[in-house]
């Protein structure tokens, strides 16, 4: 009896298991295409990815939808003659308080194109925020934009980065085609 279980010891003892390898999430996102929106009566244009969904909102503000990401930029503009940059800023400031309380770290990009009169930042919250992305456009005197990335999922940013950094890009083309009218 000894014999047997000392074999099926042995036996099942012996067996070398490799380990697996690492996962990798591979998400495979539509090469971008850009197209103008050009509204007749706001006072800004840009380009936008047709990947997403372009909503026009009452006031100028606009929606660009992501279904195949679950996300969604929310586009506002104020004019400077009736609001004040300073509160603005202050707004800017107060949100990116409010949504990097769960962050690890900021990462901020700024834009400027002293021609078209755009001057404008772009802040990536690394961690697990409700919103990791934000940004602002302004010429200083009469226009300014402001918009926040959410998604309809729990925030987890390790599961949102690669989303995030394929809007981003996207963000990043906006700022750079925008034109006040």
């Amino acid at each position: 009896m000894m014999r047997l279980f000392f074999f099926v010891f042995l036996f099942l003892g012996c067996q070398h298991q490799a380990p697996k390898p690492n996962a990798s999430l591979a998400l495979d996102y539509p090469e971008a295409q850009y197209h103008d929106f050009d509204p007749d009566a706001c006072a800004y244009r840009f380009m936008y990815n047709d990947v997403s969904t372009l909503v026009q909102l009452s006031s100028c503000g606009t929606t660009l939808d992501y279904p195949l990401l679950k996300a969604k930029i929310y586009v506002t503009y104020f004019d400077l003659r009736k609001s004040s940059l300073d509160t603005l800023f202050m707004d800017f400031q107060n949100r990116l308080t409010i949504f990097g309380k769960e962050t690890q770290r900021i990462n901020e990009s700024t834009y400027e194109d002293k021609e078209k009169e755009v001057l404008g930042s772009c802040v990536t919250l690394i961690g697990d925020s409700p919103s990791n992305l934000h940004f602002f456009a302004t010429d200083t005197k009469r226009h300014f934009i402001s918009g926040s990335l959410l998604f309809s999922v729990a925030p987890n940013y390790d599961s949102l980065a690669p989303a995030i950094v394929y809007i981003r890009n996207d963000v990043q083309k906006m700022l750079e085609s925008l034109r006040w009218q």
